[in-house]
C-alpha cells in the first residue's frame, strides 16, 4: 500500500515537471519567433548605391571595382565656405581648383582639375544628366588647362545637392573622350516637404577678405508631384597679398613717383551678387510614365587686377589716344599724370541659366501598313 502511494505521487511529480518544461519550450519558441518578427519588419540599412562607373545594375561603393567617392550633403554643412568648388577642394582627393587674381576671364569661371588633367577631361552630370560647358575658354598662364573649356560647377549652390558621386578613373570608353580623368554626378535633392537655411559668414586672419553666404532649401508638393527650390547668395570682399615688383620699384627708384605700391594687385578678386538658384521637379503621370527635369539661374559680377606692363620695356602698353590710357581700348582708364600708372582693375558679370527634362516609361507604338 504505501509503495502504491509513493509510485503515485511519482508520477504526478513527473507529470508535472514534464508540463512545465513544454510551457517554458513554447515560451522560448513564441519569443524567438517575435523576435524574428521584430528583425523582419525592422527596416534594413543599405550602403549608397551608384550608378557612375558601372556598365549594369547600380552597385555599392564596396562593390565596385573603380575609386568611387560619394560626399553626402551633410559633408557640406559642415564646412566653413560655401563656393561648391571650394567645398570640394576639401572634400575629394585629386580634385584641385584656385583662386584665379590675374586671368581675365578665367578669374570668372575658376578651371578646376581631377586627377591633374585639364578641365574638360572630366565628365560633369547632374542627376545623371551631361552638364554644359561653361563659355569661357581657359588661355594664358593656366598651366595644364590653357586651351580647355569645362563645365563650370560655381553656379550650383551645396544646399541643393543631396549627394556627389565622384569617380577618380578613367573612363573614356564607357562615357567618351571627356571622362579621361572622371566622372563627377551631382544628385539633386527630391524631397517634397521640409527645408533648411545657412548663414556662412568668414574673415581672413589679416582682418580682409570678408565674406558671406545665405542659402536655403524647401520642398513642395506631394510624392506624385514634388518641387525643391535651392538658392544661394553671397559675396566677398578682396585681398591683398602683393608686394611691389622689382621693375616698378626701378622705375620708382628712377624718379616716376606716378607709379602705385603695389603696381599689381595679387589677391582674392571682389566678387559681387553671387546669386544662383536651382530647381528640382517631378511628377507621376500614369503608373509606367514619369515626368521630370531641373533648371538653373546664376549671375554674379567680379572684379581683379590686370597684368602690370612696364610702360619702359614693354611696346603697346598705350592706347593710340597719345598715352592718355593704359591697355588699348580703354578698358581700364588711368591716367599717368595723377598718380594712376599701374594697379589697373576691371570688372566681368557672368550670367547663366539652363534647363533639363524628359519623360520616363513604357511607351507602345503601333506600326500600320497601307
Amino acid at each position: 500500500m504505501i509503495i502504491a502511494i509513493l509510485m503515485c505521487s511519482f508520477t504526478t511529480v513527473m507529470a508535472e515537471e514534464h508540463s512545465e518544461e513544454a510551457e517554458e519550450s513554447e515560451a522560448t519558441n513564441d519569443a524567438e519567433a517575435s523576435e524574428e518578427a521584430s528583425e523582419a519588419d525592422a527596416p534594413v540599412r543599405l550602403e549608397n548605391l551608384v550608378v557612375v562607373g558601372t556598365r549594369a545594375r547600380p552597385r555599392s561603393v564596396l562593390d565596385s571595382a573603380v575609386p568611387i567617392d560619394i560626399v553626402s550633403s551633410k559633408s557640406f554643412e559642415k564646412q566653413g565656405g560655401a563656393d561648391l568648388p571650394d567645398l570640394l577642394r576639401t572634400l575629394v582627393p585629386s580634385y584641385n581648383i584656385n583662386t584665379q587674381p590675374i586671368s581675365d576671364a578665367s578669374t570668372v569661371v575658376r578651371p578646376a582639375n581631377l586627377r591633374g588633367l585639364a578641365p574638360d577631361h572630366t565628365l560633369v552630370l547632374v542627376n545623371s544628366k551631361r552638364r554644359h560647358r561653361a563659355s569661357v575658354i581657359h588661355w594664358l598662364g593656366n598651366g595644364l588647362s590653357d586651351g580647355s573649356q569645362g563645365p563650370d560647377l560655381a553656379p550650383i549652390p551645396a544646399i541643393a545637392l543631396q549627394q556627389v558621386e565622384i569617380l577618380r578613373d578613367g573612363a573614356s570608353a564607357q562615357y567618351g573622350s571627356d571622362a579621361i580623368a572622371g566622372v563627377m554626378n551631382f544628385q539633386l535633392k527630391d524631397n517634397h516637404e521640409g527645408g533648411s537655411f545657412e548663414f556662412k559668414p568668414g574673415i581672413y586672419q589679416y582682418g580682409d577678405g570678408r565674406q558671406f553666404a545665405v542659402a536655403g532649401n524647401i520642398g513642395l508638393g506631394s510624392p506624385d508631384a514634388w518641387t525643391n527650390l535651392s538658392f544661394e547668395y553671397g559675396g566677398a570682399d578682396p585681398t591683398v597679398r602683393s608686394v611691389q615688383r622689382t621693375d616698378a620699384l626701378n622705375m620708382i627708384n628712377a624718379g616716376n613717383f606716378s607709379v602705385k605700391d603695389p603696381a599689381q594687385i595679387w589677391g582674392q578678386p571682389i566678387v559681387e551678387n553671387d546669386f544662383k538658384f536651382f530647381a528640382n521637379y517631378g511628377a507621376t503621370l500614369t503608373d509606367t510614365i514619369k515626368f521630370y527635369g531641373h533648371a538653373n539661374y546664376a549671375r554674379k559680377r567680379v572684379e581683379g587686377g590686370f597684368y602690370f606692363r612696364n610702360p619702359n620695356t614693354r611696346s603697346g602698353v598705350f592706347s593710340g589716344d597719345g598715352g592718355e590710357t593704359l591697355l588699348v581700348g580703354g578698358f581700364a582708364r588711368f591716367d599717368s599724370r595723377d598718380g594712376g600708372l599701374g594697379n589697373p582693375k576691371g570688372g566681368l558679370g557672368n550670367s547663366k541659366c539652363g534647363s533639363s527634362g524628359g519623360r520616363r516609361g513604357v511607351f507602345r507604338t503601333v506600326a500600320s501598313r497601307c
